[in-house]
């Protein structure tokens, strides 16, 4: 999928409740590792099976990706909560930094299925690591299209995700909604255009949410009702709840 991450599709059977866009599924790595690691629902294209897209960055990431087809992983979900639902009008717009990409996967998939219209955002540091290609692809007629950003202008724009976001905003009619997953500097950036535009914004938050239940409290984040659990109380927040210069700094 690129210089660093995997796409899998697990079949969990018939018993496997339908996963929504924005929830979660807890995984137990294999070796000698305790904590379940989680993982975004990326795709449920048919009953009973779901995708993830998994980026490598330490021991567990990196035992699941060495796995062989067919191996049998302990699996806990779907989790959390969803994404609401677009409004009747305008063009949903999803953001998605690196693997935050994973997290808006399903929800594009669901929305092009919809035949609703929808203009996705992605970024990464370079265009090796971009992950725009795992999503629907763009439409002759507009209604699926898909914009890419990368920090160093190796493809796309040279620039910020949220940067690009900004200048497709400028002088357009106010869409339906923001939706975005990321690193937490780009939900913060993108909850503030969401904000001088006068749009709603929700963000998927990454976590990493080793019970799945909200037992463990290892995954809270500061909102203005207090500290709530990313598992339990999300993994989606309006970033209006959010209080964001604490959830960047922490």
């Amino acid at each position: 999928m690129s210089a660093t991450a995997y796409l899998f599709t697990l079949e969990a059977g018939p018993e496997l409740p339908e996963p929504r866009p924005g929830q979660f599924v807890n995984v137990a790595v294999p070796a000698d590792l305790t904590l379940r690691r989680p993982f975004s629902v990326a795709g449920a294209r048919t009953p009973g099976s779901f995708d993830l897209l998994v980026e490598v960055r330490g021991r567990g990431t990196r035992a699941l990706a060495d796995m062989p087809v067919g191996a049998v992983v302990d699996v806990l979900g779907p989790l959390g909560n969803e994404f609401s639902e677009p409004s009747a009008d305008g063009t949903s717009l999803l953001v998605a930094g690196g693997i935050g990409v994973a997290g808006l996967r399903l929800f594009a998939e669901e929305l092009r299925g919809a035949d609703r219209p929808v203009h996705a955002f992605v970024g990464a540091r370079s265009a090796d690591l971009l992950l725009h290609h795992t999503l629907p692809s763009p439409t002759d007629d507009g209604r699926m299209a898909v914009d890419v950003a990368t920090d160093d202008g190796s493809e796309g724009f040279h620039g910020t995700v949220t940067r690009l976001l900004e200048r497709a905003l400028e002088g357009s009619e106010a869409p339906g909604r923001i939706y975005c997953c990321g690193p937490p500097a780009m939900i913060a950036s993108a909850a503030r255009v969401a904000e001088a535009a006068g749009i709603r914004c929700e963000a998927l938050l990454e976590e990493m949410m080793a019970c799945g239940v909200g037992a463990c409290r290892g995954c809270v984040v500061p909102t203005r009702s207090g500290y709530r659990s990313v598992c339990a109380d999300g993994p989606v927040f309006d970033t209006s709840e959010l209080l964001l210069e604490e959830l960047v700094g922490g």
